[in-house]
């Protein structure tokens, strides 16, 4: 039976979700991962400002850059003589102690976009070229993987990652338990339509659709029967690690787990609202890697934050700051080699008042591929990477 696309578009975007793929799409993957390993993923959305995130409070530089959004060195919460984490991430200062908070320093690319939709995009397609920019490195990892009835799960109410779009998996998304959707957009159902020769497209989405009702009894019943929400921050990012540690303990079968807290295109009176966002961060991360730990389920579950790029070192006429480049990363685990990974860019010698990355964020991302997931990176990201010593 031939469907033409209208057709298929129609019955997809009727249906509620499309939770797995059918059997054919399947290929091996995870053939040698052990322990089921997990990938948490947090987007930090707008821009990550990372010199008040990981401030270099030793360097005159960086005070002399910004007198009025500076962080004082008297206020850190330090690493060590250079280093230090801003105040309001005093919740990670345990899962430091503990060498379960790995600082990658430095990451970027190399001619840099300062335009949200296109360095977003270059970061979740890790690619830099246009032509090549439409599906996500998951994606295009799970859509190697074989076996797994629901490979991840998208928690946010806004659209799905492009990280997590693929040729033929399917991501589901939901924004609580009671509302479970996937987020896409016709062009992407549209081109798994002209890729699916095999099969009746209509009774994919026939198939999705019931794995979708199945799937969503399952997040509900999972989340109903958890504990501890209550040491939980009670705030969006909060809530939403506290689902993804129930539903891991619930051995609900995702291995990726995507999140995000948005909010980070401080422009103007960057002071209090950068705080507000570190410290919803800091806390939801720190309570998320006790609960884990107290739950014997920490040795399977990797966390990963990102930014689509850092901020400009000085700052600007509105206390603020603009869009910049380079940027560290946080990695979180008790498997992980804790600490700072990479010095800190120099604050003198920039390129157009901007950071100099040292570390392609494909790096760490071969790094996740090769030492966690187990699988090859150079099928996922096009070439090899020198990966990141965290792991």
């Amino acid at each position: 039976m031939t469907v033409d696309r209208r057709t298929f578009l129609k019955g997809a975007l009727a249906a509620p979700a499309a939770a797995t793929l059918p059997a054919f799409f399947a290929r091996a993957l995870f053939a040698g991962e052990p322990d089921n390993r997990i990938l948490v993923l947090v987007q930090l959305d707008g821009g990550n400002d990372g010199l008040n995130t990981v401030v270099p409070y030793g360097d005159d530089a960086y005070h002399r850059a910004r007198p009025g959004v500076g962080v004082a060195a008297g206020q850190v919460v330090k690493l060590d003589e250079y280093h230090g984490l801003h105040p309001s991430l005093g919740g990670l200062q345990g899962v430091w102690d503990d060498g379960a908070l790995g600082i990658l320093q430095g990451i970027g690319y190399a001619n840099p976009s300062r335009s949200h939709f296109t360095s977003s995009d270059i970061w979740h397609t890790a690619s830099t070229a246009p032509q090549g920019r439409w599906t996500g490195w998951l994606g295009r990892t799970l859509d190697r993987a074989k076996g797994l009835d629901i490979p991840a799960l998208h928690l946010d109410p806004g659209p799905l990652s492009l990280a997590l779009v693929g040729e033929r998996v399917v991501v589901p998304s939901i924004a609580d338990a009671q509302r479970f959707v996937v987020r896409g957009n016709k062009e992407l159902l549209a081109s798994v339509a002209d890729r699916a020769r095999t099969g009746d497209a209509l009774e994919y989405v026939r198939r999705s659709a019931r794995q979708a009702y199945k799937t969503a009894a399952r997040v509900e019943t999972a989340l109903k029967g958890g504990t501890g929400a209550d040491a939980y921050p009670k705030t969006d990012l909060g809530r939403r690690l506290y689902q993804v540690a129930r539903l891991i303990e619930a051995g609900f079968g995702a291995r990726v787990y995507a999140v995000r807290l948005s909010g980070f295109d401080t422009h103007s009176r960057q002071k209090d609202a950068h705080a507000q966002l570190l410290k919803m961060l800091g806390d939801a991360l720190g309570t998320f890697q006790k609960d884990l730990t107290a739950r014997n389920l920490s040795k399977r579950v990797l966390t990963v934050t990102y930014s689509e790029f850092g901020r400009r070192v000085k700052e600007n006429r509105s206390l603020g700051t603009d869009h910049g480049t380079a940027a560290p990363m946080f990695v979180m685990g008790s498997e992980i080699k804790g600490g700072l990974h990479g010095d800190h860019p120099s604050l003198t010698l920039l390129e157009r008042g901007d950071l100099k990355h040292h570390t392609d964020f494909r790096s760490a991302y071969a790094t996740v591929l090769e030492r966690w997931l187990k699988t090859d990176s150079k099928a996922v990201l096009g070439q090899a990477y020198t990966p990141i010593p965290f792991l």
